[in-house]
């Protein structure tokens, strides 16, 4: 398959839209690596598979129609991917590489968008050609240089599974295939014999074999076990024979099912009897690691292995568990920043990381470190650039050259890793730099996700709280020191304060009902200084912002003032679209006049689902009959009501 445009899942493609429409020109990292160990090491292997993937990957019409039909993306979006091509960087272990939880195989940096869309095809090709490339190499090193071929057309997920099982088993020292499109795709050894129904065809067994000698003398390989194993030995023999006398060897024999390690004796014995020293003696039948590892920890005299079913589906452990994590992300115009995760038994290592392995003086492995990229380190590094500008920058080795570089590889790896049933584990270390940066970022993250607070401050102003202002709140000034204690505690634990302002011209229609107060650039106009920040950023009431103009004010300004004109602060366009930018959990209220600003101010916050928590020393009203038939309509809508001290502990811990 060339085109891999729809070999996504749906969730990367709604992601992508999300990223294309609010994180335009943000870069990421993400690493492809093994998150638990279930082998006593692995195969990296389908990297040059995966990265041809990419050189290829786009969209035609035909995907930007069936995507269109699902009524889920915007236009904009489809005309991106019209257009869609990988421009990545990428860098990874050399294929094939012996590889460990939790090291990286491959590393992508990318557009997040394009970082993102390509997830599913990089884990499809690797887990892939990894599960079965790291099975292979289980099953020839339980054969101890026995010969191992590849049976597994016929029960393998898919062509393509039978054609990865044929190309990465040979990788790792299987000898040959029974697959011929694989043999004729990757110039693999092909081998075959003869089935049962063969044999069952003809009205004698030694017939079916003789008639195929026949056409085939010099690669003949006669299935002795049809009927009965001693009796089509006979006729093995005698099959044997009539070769002989013309100066043919008969190459050997396969057994199929029954006991293998006692047939093979009684094979051995009868052959060696009879002359026949050079007749090897083949089997099949479901063989795994482990049933290997015993024949031959048992002696029998089986020459080589064909091996189909729990090979080719890895049968005992049919995938990898590799996964793609963020590891890192660029905003535009910063610098990058490294990402983790930190859910319960998938928690991830942060940043761009490097392996070093370290030899002994014979070559043999005895520890890798995990590290970040720009650190050094004792040992050989095996990550480097394989990708740039999406486009391959080094010569892929041809499948000869990769089974020679596995062996070689395969040669340094400690004896104990290579028992099959090993339960010893090889060390991957972690670097300081990379376990100090774990730690700090963790502690960073956790404060990320504790609960969003934000401080929402009601018309502080000198014309409501000092004795001598136009709108004098009776007893206002009594509140201003809890007002102070907030204000401060705010600024030094980092929350945003929201603050309103009354706003008014000298001929506002609100002076019908109220005296004239608050007018715009008098001295009752301005906030009282115990609630005003050093550094603020007023909201004018009489312009739209843009969204992306409100997160850049709410990440540079401590304090946000918006301006109104009338009681409701939801009249100010931008209060609701700073609020849902922010999505706090909770909105700590306090201020004047409870029944009036304040009371427009928590109703507004009700009709749009937050959670609203009232200072209630922090609030001054003018009606107390007013005030407690208000509070007891919102403590049934769900308001919590505290105080300033109890509101402080509370929040102490936010830093």
């Amino acid at each position: 398959m060339s085109n891999h445009s729809l070999v996504v899942d749906l969730y990367q493609l709604t992601m992508g839209q999300v990223y294309f429409k609010y994180k335009r020109n943000t870069q990421a990292s993400f690493n492809l690596f093994i998150r638990s160990p279930r082998r006593p090491f692995y195969v990296a292997c389908g990297i040059d598979d995966a990265l041809q993937a990419l050189e290829n990957f786009k969209f035609t019409q035909a995907d930007i129609d069936y995507l269109r039909s699902l009524g889920m993306f915007d236009e904009a979006f489809l005309k991106y991917l019209e257009s869609f091509r990988f421009k990545g960087t990428v860098w990874a272990v050399s294929e094939p590489e012996i590889i460990f939880a939790p090291e990286p195989i491959l590393r992508v940096t990318a557009d997040i968008v394009e970082a993102q869309i390509v997830e599913s095809t990089l884990l499809n090709k690797i887990n892939l050609a990894t599960t079965l490339a790291t099975k292979a190499a289980r099953v020839v090193l339980s054969a101890k240089g026995k010969g191992v071929y590849d049976f597994s057309l016929r029960r393998t997920q898919g062509i393509e599974g039978a054609l990865a099982c044929a190309k990465y088993s040979y990788m790792v020292g299987v000898k040959g295939t029974s697959f011929c499109l694989a043999g004729k795709i990757y110039k693999i050894p092909v081998v075959g014999t003869m089935a049962h129904s063969y044999v069952m065809s003809f009205d004698r067994e030694v017939e079916s074999f003789l008639n195929f000698a026949k056409e085939f003398p010099t690669k003949t390989v006669l299935l002795i076990d049809t009927y009965d194993v001693k009796k089509g030995a006979l006729s093995a023999i005698r099959v044997a024979k009539f070769l002989k006398r013309r100066g043919i060897d008969l190459v050997g024999i396969r057994l199929d099912s029954g006991d293998l390690g006692r047939d093979a004796r009684y094979l051995r014995e009868l052959l060696d009897k009879e002359g026949f020293i050079d007749v090897i003696i083949f089997a099949s039948g479901n063989l795994d690691e482990y049933k290997i590892k015993k024949l031959v920890e048992e002696k029998a005299p089986i020459d080589a292995f064909g091996v189909g079913t729990n090979m080719g589906c890895s049968s005992d452990l049919p995938f990898t568990d590799v996964i793609y994590k963020l590891g890192e992300i660029k905003e535009k115009g910063s610098s990058f920043i490294p990402a983790m995760k930190l859910s319960e038994g998938k928690t991830t290592y942060p940043g761009r990381k490097q392996i070093f392995r370290e030899f002994d003086k014979e070559g043999k492995m005895i520890g890798d470190w995990l590290g970040l990229d720009n650190e050094t380190s004792k040992g050989k590094k095996l990550f480097r650039k394989v990708m740039e500008k999406g486009k391959r920058i080094y010569r892929e080795k041809n499948l000869e050259e990769k089974k020679k570089i596995f062996l070689q590889k395969l040669s340094s790896v400690p004896s104990y890793l290579k028992e099959i049933d090993s339960s010893s584990s090889y060390p991957v270390r972690i670097t300081k730099k990379l376990l100090n940066l774990t730690t700090t970022l963790t502690e960073q993250i956790k404060k990320r996700i504790e609960e969003k607070v934000v401080f929402l401050d009601i018309d502080t102003q000198v014309d409501f709280l000092d004795k001598k202002g136009a709108l004098y709140v009776p007893g206002g000034d009594k509140i201003i020191r809890n007002l102070k204690l907030l204000t401060k505690f705010a600024f030094q634990k980092n929350i945003l304060i929201l603050s309103s302002q009354d706003t008014h011209r000298k001929d506002d229609p609100e002076f019908k009902e109220f005296p004239p107060h608050c007018i715009k650039n008098t001295k009752g106009y301005k906030k009282i200084k115990d609630t005003l920040l050093k550094k603020y950023k007023i909201i004018s009431f009489r312009k739209i912002y843009s969204p992306q103009e409100l997160r850049k004010i709410k990440d540079c300004y401590p304090q946000i003032i918006l301006e109104k004109n009338i009681l409701n602060l939801f009249s100010n366009p931008n209060t609701l679209n700073l609020l849902e930018i922010m999505f706090p959990e909770k909105v700590v209220v306090y201020g004047v006049v409870t029944e009036y600003c304040v009371k427009e101010a928590v109703e507004g916050l009700l009709k749009n689902d937050f959670k609203v928590i009232l200072v209630e020393d922090a609030i001054k009203e003018i009606s107390k009959k007013e005030k407690d038939k208000l509070f007891s309509i919102w403590k049934k809508r769900g308001v919590e009501f505290t105080t300033t001290k109890k509101i402080l502990k509370e929040l102490g811990d936010i830093k």
